[in-house]
């Protein structure tokens, strides 16, 4: 019985989320000649063609997306395996690469990580820049352990294969308006109808985006985008001064000495929901059940903190 190698698997895999070989190669700091010579000897190993080549990109035959699928799940009982090695004396030791976004992510990640440390000294723990959809495909590649991500309502999600994620806390998405508006007056929520004519802020690559252009396409009406940044902190920047109006969770800070009035949209139950997302492998590694309560501590008192501030 021939025994498919699990190192060429992980090239293939390589190859199916980098898109060519040389970017697979490039990634794993391989040669490009030596990586496709490894898939050579796994399309000789399974007597099948598991990828169609050209000249810049690599495309997986349907063959090759079943191999891959089963990839995940191998990778995924191998990285159980070592967890359970790991969590049997109950110290919390090794690595723990957190994947941490702009912004809110580093006043929820910091404090957690810190006291992480604190508490289990000899864990080394780094923190790394992400965007929220980067950082969940760096951790299904392995780049990362763990990554703060968000899923918003009413925006479809694919779940990525081999993938846990963890909620930390929702929040609710508001209308920004410059406390110069004449919205910034209403008492309670605003209607759709009375944002048609108004300009937008949106990134339609985002999520909030997205999120943004549902709630106008269901009042009937395309918005005026005249800002495509996907910045929170320059988003509300402008608004402060005027631009235009945008979508704003609970939990973006305000930008000092640039306030902004936040409405609810009537009709509208639109929310955030933060999560921590985890190769399912790991996620019951003695790193991440040690971080879990640490940072869902600090997102509490991160709403506690924003609460506070909307009420003064």
């Amino acid at each position: 019985m021939t025994v498919l190698n699990v190192r060429r698997l992980l090239l293939l895999r390589e190859v199916d989320a980098r898109g060519s070989i040389g970017a697979a190669a490039q990634a794993l700091n391989y040669t490009r000649s030596a990586v496709s010579q490894q898939l050579s000897a796994l399309e000789a190993e399974t007597g099948t063609k598991l990828l169609s080549r050209t000249a810049n990109r690599a495309e997986l035959t349907p063959a090759g997306m079943l191999l891959v699928g089963h990839a995940e799940r191998i990778i995924a009982q191998l990285e159980a395996a070592e967890t359970e090695l790991r969590a049997r004396d109950g110290e919390v030791t090794g690595e723990l690469r957190i994947g941490v976004p702009l912004h809110e992510g580093p006043s929820l990640v910091a404090p957690a990580a810190t006291r992480l440390r604190a508490l289990h000294p000899r864990l080394r723990v780094s923190l790394h820049g992400v965007t929220p959809a980067a950082g969940r495909e760096s951790v299904r590649l392995g780049e990362l352990d763990v990554a703060l991500t968000a899923r918003y309502s009413h925006v479809p999600h694919v779940d990525g294969p081999g993938l846990h994620e963890e909620e930390l806390i929702t929040d609710e998405i508001r209308l920004a308006v410059a406390p110069s508006h004449p919205l910034a007056e209403r008492l309670g929520p605003c209607r759709t109808g009375e944002l048609a004519d108004l300009p937008w802020l949106l990134d339609r690559k985002t999520a909030l985006g997205r999120l943004a252009l549902h709630v106008c396409a269901d009042a009937g009406f395309a918005p005026d985008v005249v800002c495509d940044i996907g910045d929170m902190q320059a988003v509300l920047g402008l608004v402060s001064l005027g631009w235009g109006i945008a979508l704003v969770p609970d939990l973006a800070p305000d930008r000092p000495d640039h306030p902004v009035a936040r409405l609810s949209i009537d009709g509208h139950r639109l929310q955030r929901h933060t999560t921590l997302v985890v190769r399912a492998g790991i996620a019951d590694s003695p790193a991440v059940t040690a971080l879990l309560p640490l940072l869902r501590e600090a997102a509490e008192r991160l709403a506690t903190a924003r609460r506070n501030q909307a009420a003064e």
